[in-house]
């Protein structure tokens, strides 16, 4: 038997995996394809209760589909239908939520430990712990006085069955890591805005540094960072530039940039948002929260790439300091931008960091996430992220990578065309298009594309709508999802496998 224990005591991951070659006593899972194929430890199973047969028999809507899941009380113990779908296709990405829907129709079934027998190979069981992983994420305990015993989960452990228990867990050592990430990413999210400023949100780093990454913070006033001091200046919270560096490698060499907006609360500033669901803007932190977690993931498996996380966080509050409609504020980059509207702050922030990433550090490629506008998830829904890329091989990885990992993407134009709605009569360039109901995620990308030098390839990932769920999904409860940690993770692991 070799176990998997969650890696810190800060993880509000409730689970522990382990990977054995042969099943207990106790609570069992067992595999059926659809139209009733028995996978083989489904017959086994069968044959000692005899109940799968009738259950299959009777009306209970199971029907071998990957979201299946059917507990059946029986005379020797809990039996655990699993939906496997077609043996076609039968890939990490499906074994992930399959794994994750079980977890989820179990967590507060009173089961405590579950004996996981699908027949599945040391790799294949592991994608499947990984799924598990993922979905038992729950918002920290300490926000609640008492935890109410109506939401206890009993689910507390699993022993995944396959051939080879090294080979498995040598597999999942792998994958565990950016688990965490992605639960590091949404504790962030869910965090209270009083709480995650952003000095505490620098302060929460520590435990990046505690794998190795290195961590530099830069004044915006010191380093003609106008764009974010103007955004920042109207909160008794100031603005700070956060670099974190892993160097996995036995040199250095250029690195991948990932560049994430981390504004901590959004209340729109002078041009203040409606006050309905405003609570809501204490995550518009998530670009900056998907890179700290992917760094965290690279760092904690000891990837060898060259990777920085630069992150832009502030406030964007109303006072008496703040910045007004019509200032013409001079950016890091030289270029002069009119601020016509400040709730279209995040494109601010983002074109200094960008300037700052691509001066300083003269990365291979940048790669920036935010919560950036509203406009995409019009176009796109809750489904996809808005690409925007200059790099038609970067895109093309992003794409592919996005569709493995189930954070898929659809690419979105990046032309000149917008640049007529972004001129402005008394600076280079205003912040967002004169229409309201314009396009406004295309603005902005090309509105980013100005700060970022042409020889370097760059990517724009707009993740509005998917940072977090309206709604229980595979891999992620309601709430914070940890969206772009997973895809953050493989592309810089791909790249520099390309590189050696």
């Amino acid at each position: 038997m070799v176990w998997w224990r969650k890696t810190t005591s800060r993880s509000n991951v409730l689970l522990t995996i382990g990977f054995s070659a042969t099943a207990g006593t106790g609570a069992r899972a067992v595999g059926i394809r659809p139209d009733e194929e028995l996978l083989p430890s489904a017959r086994a199973a069968d044959a000692e209760t005899g109940v799968i047969g009738c259950v299959l028999a009777g009306k209970h809507h199971f029907g071998g589909d990957d979201d299946d899941v059917l507990p059946v009380c029986t005379p020797s113990g809990w039996l655990v239908l699993v939906g496997m779908g077609p043996e076609a296709g039968q890939d990490g990405r499906r074994l992930r939520r399959i794994g994750g829907n079980l977890f989820a129709e179990l967590a507060e079934s009173g089961i405590e430990h579950l004996d996981v027998v699908l027949d599945l190979s040391p790799a294949e069981a592991a994608e499947l712990a990984y799924g598990m992983r993922l979905r038992a994420w729950r918002p920290p305990a300490r926000y609640k006085s008492k935890v109410d015993p109506d939401e206890a989960w009993s689910f507390v452990s699993a022993s995944i069955v396959t051939s080879d228990p090294a080979a498995a867990s040598a597999h999942f050592a792998r994958l565990a890591p950016c688990a965490d990430g992605v639960a590091l990413a949404r504790d962030l999210v869910v965090a209270p805005a009083n709480e995650l400023t952003p000095s505490h949100f620098i302060e929460r780093l520590e435990l990046l540094r505690e794998q190795g990454v290195t961590c530099d913070v830069f004044d915006p006033l010191e380093h003609d960072l106008g764009l974010l001091q103007a955004v920042g200046q109207g909160s008794i919270h100031r603005p700070r530039l956060a670099v974190l560096r892993w160097s996995g490698r036995r040199r250095r060499t250029s690195p991948i940039a990932l560049v994430g907006k981390g504004v901590t609360f959004d209340s729109g500033g002078l041009g203040i948002k409606p006050s309905e669901d405003m609570e809501e803007m204490k995550g518009d932190m998530a670009g900056a929260a998907a890179v700290v977690g992917a760094l965290y993931a690279l760092a904690a498996r000891r990837a060898p790439v060259e990777v920085i996380g630069v992150l832009a966080l502030t406030e964007n509050m109303p006072s008496g300091s703040s910045c007004r409609p019509g200032d013409v504020v001079s950016s890091h980059a030289g270029l002069s931008v009119e601020i016509v509207d400040t709730d279209a702050e995040g494109r601010l922030i983002l074109a200094d960091a960008l300037s700052f990433t691509a001066s300083r550090y003269r990365p291979r490629q940048i790669i920036d996430l935010a919560t950036l506008t509203g406009a995409v998830e019009v176009a796109l829904g809750r489904h996809r992220a808005g690409l925007f890329c200059t790099d038609d091989v970067l895109a093309e990885r992003l794409m592919a990578i996005g569709e493995a990992e189930d954070e898929p993407l659809w690419r979105l134009p990046l032309t000149e065309a917008y640049d007529e709605d972004l001129k402005s009569p008394v600076a280079d360039l205003r912040n967002c298009g004169p229409d309201d109901d314009g396009p406004d995620a295309l603005h902005a990308a090309r509105f980013l594309q100005h700060f970022v030098p042409r020889a370097i390839p760059w990517a724009h990932l707009d993740i509005a709508g998917l940072s977090e769920a309206e709604e229980d999904g595979p891999l992620a409860a309601e709430g914070p999802t940890g969206f772009g940690v997973r895809l953050l993770d493989h592309l810089v692991a791909d790249l520099f496998a390309r590189i050696e």
